[in-house]
C-alpha cells in the first residue's frame, strides 16, 4: 500500500486476511488493528480492488449457545438491550454478560475477554 493509505504492508495484509478469509466488517477491522477508521479501511480495500469470494457467504459464523472462547462459554443471547450481548459462564462458575465481539478479538488486544474478572485478577 502507498503512504497515503496510512497502513503498512503488514497491516494491509492483515486487513485483507480479516476481510476476505474471516468475513470481518470494515469497523471490526479498524478496531482489531487499533488504527484507522471504517472509511480508511474500506478505501484501502476498494483502491486495491480486494473483494470477498462469491462462493462464500462472507458472513461470520453466528454465535451459538455452548460455544467456548478461552475459559468463557456462551449460555444464551440477551434480548433486553439494543446491543447484542450474551450471558456467559467462566470455567470457575462465575456468570456475566458480555458483547460477543470482545470474545473474538486478537489475542494481544487489550479488550479481549477470555476469562472472568475474578480469574484475570488471580493471574
Amino acid at each position: 500500500m502507498g503512504k497515503k493509505s496510512g497502513f503498512t504492508e503488514n497491516e494491509f495484509a492483515q486487513i485483507c486476511n480479516l476481510y476476505v478469509n474471516e468475513g470481518r466488517s470494515y469497523s471490526q477491522i479498524a478496531k482489531i488493528l487499533g488504527k484507522g477508521t471504517e472509511t480508511s479501511v474500506r478505501n484501502a480495500l476498494v483502491k486495491a480492488k480486494i473483494r470477498r469470494g462469491t462462493e462464500e457467504s462472507g458472513k461470520l459464523e453466528l454465535f451459538r449457545p455452548g460455544q467456548t472462547f478461552g475459559k468463557v462459554t456462551l449460555i444464551k443471547q440477551l434480548n433486553k438491550s439494543k446491543k447484542l450481548k450474551y450471558h456467559v459462564s467462566c470455567s470457575c462458575g462465575y456468570e456475566f454478560d458480555v458483547d460477543p465481539y470482545l470474545l473474538t478479538l486478537a489475542n494481544d488486544h487489550k479488550n479481549k475477554v477470555s476469562c472472568c474478572q475474578r480469574c484475570r485478577n488471580a493471574l
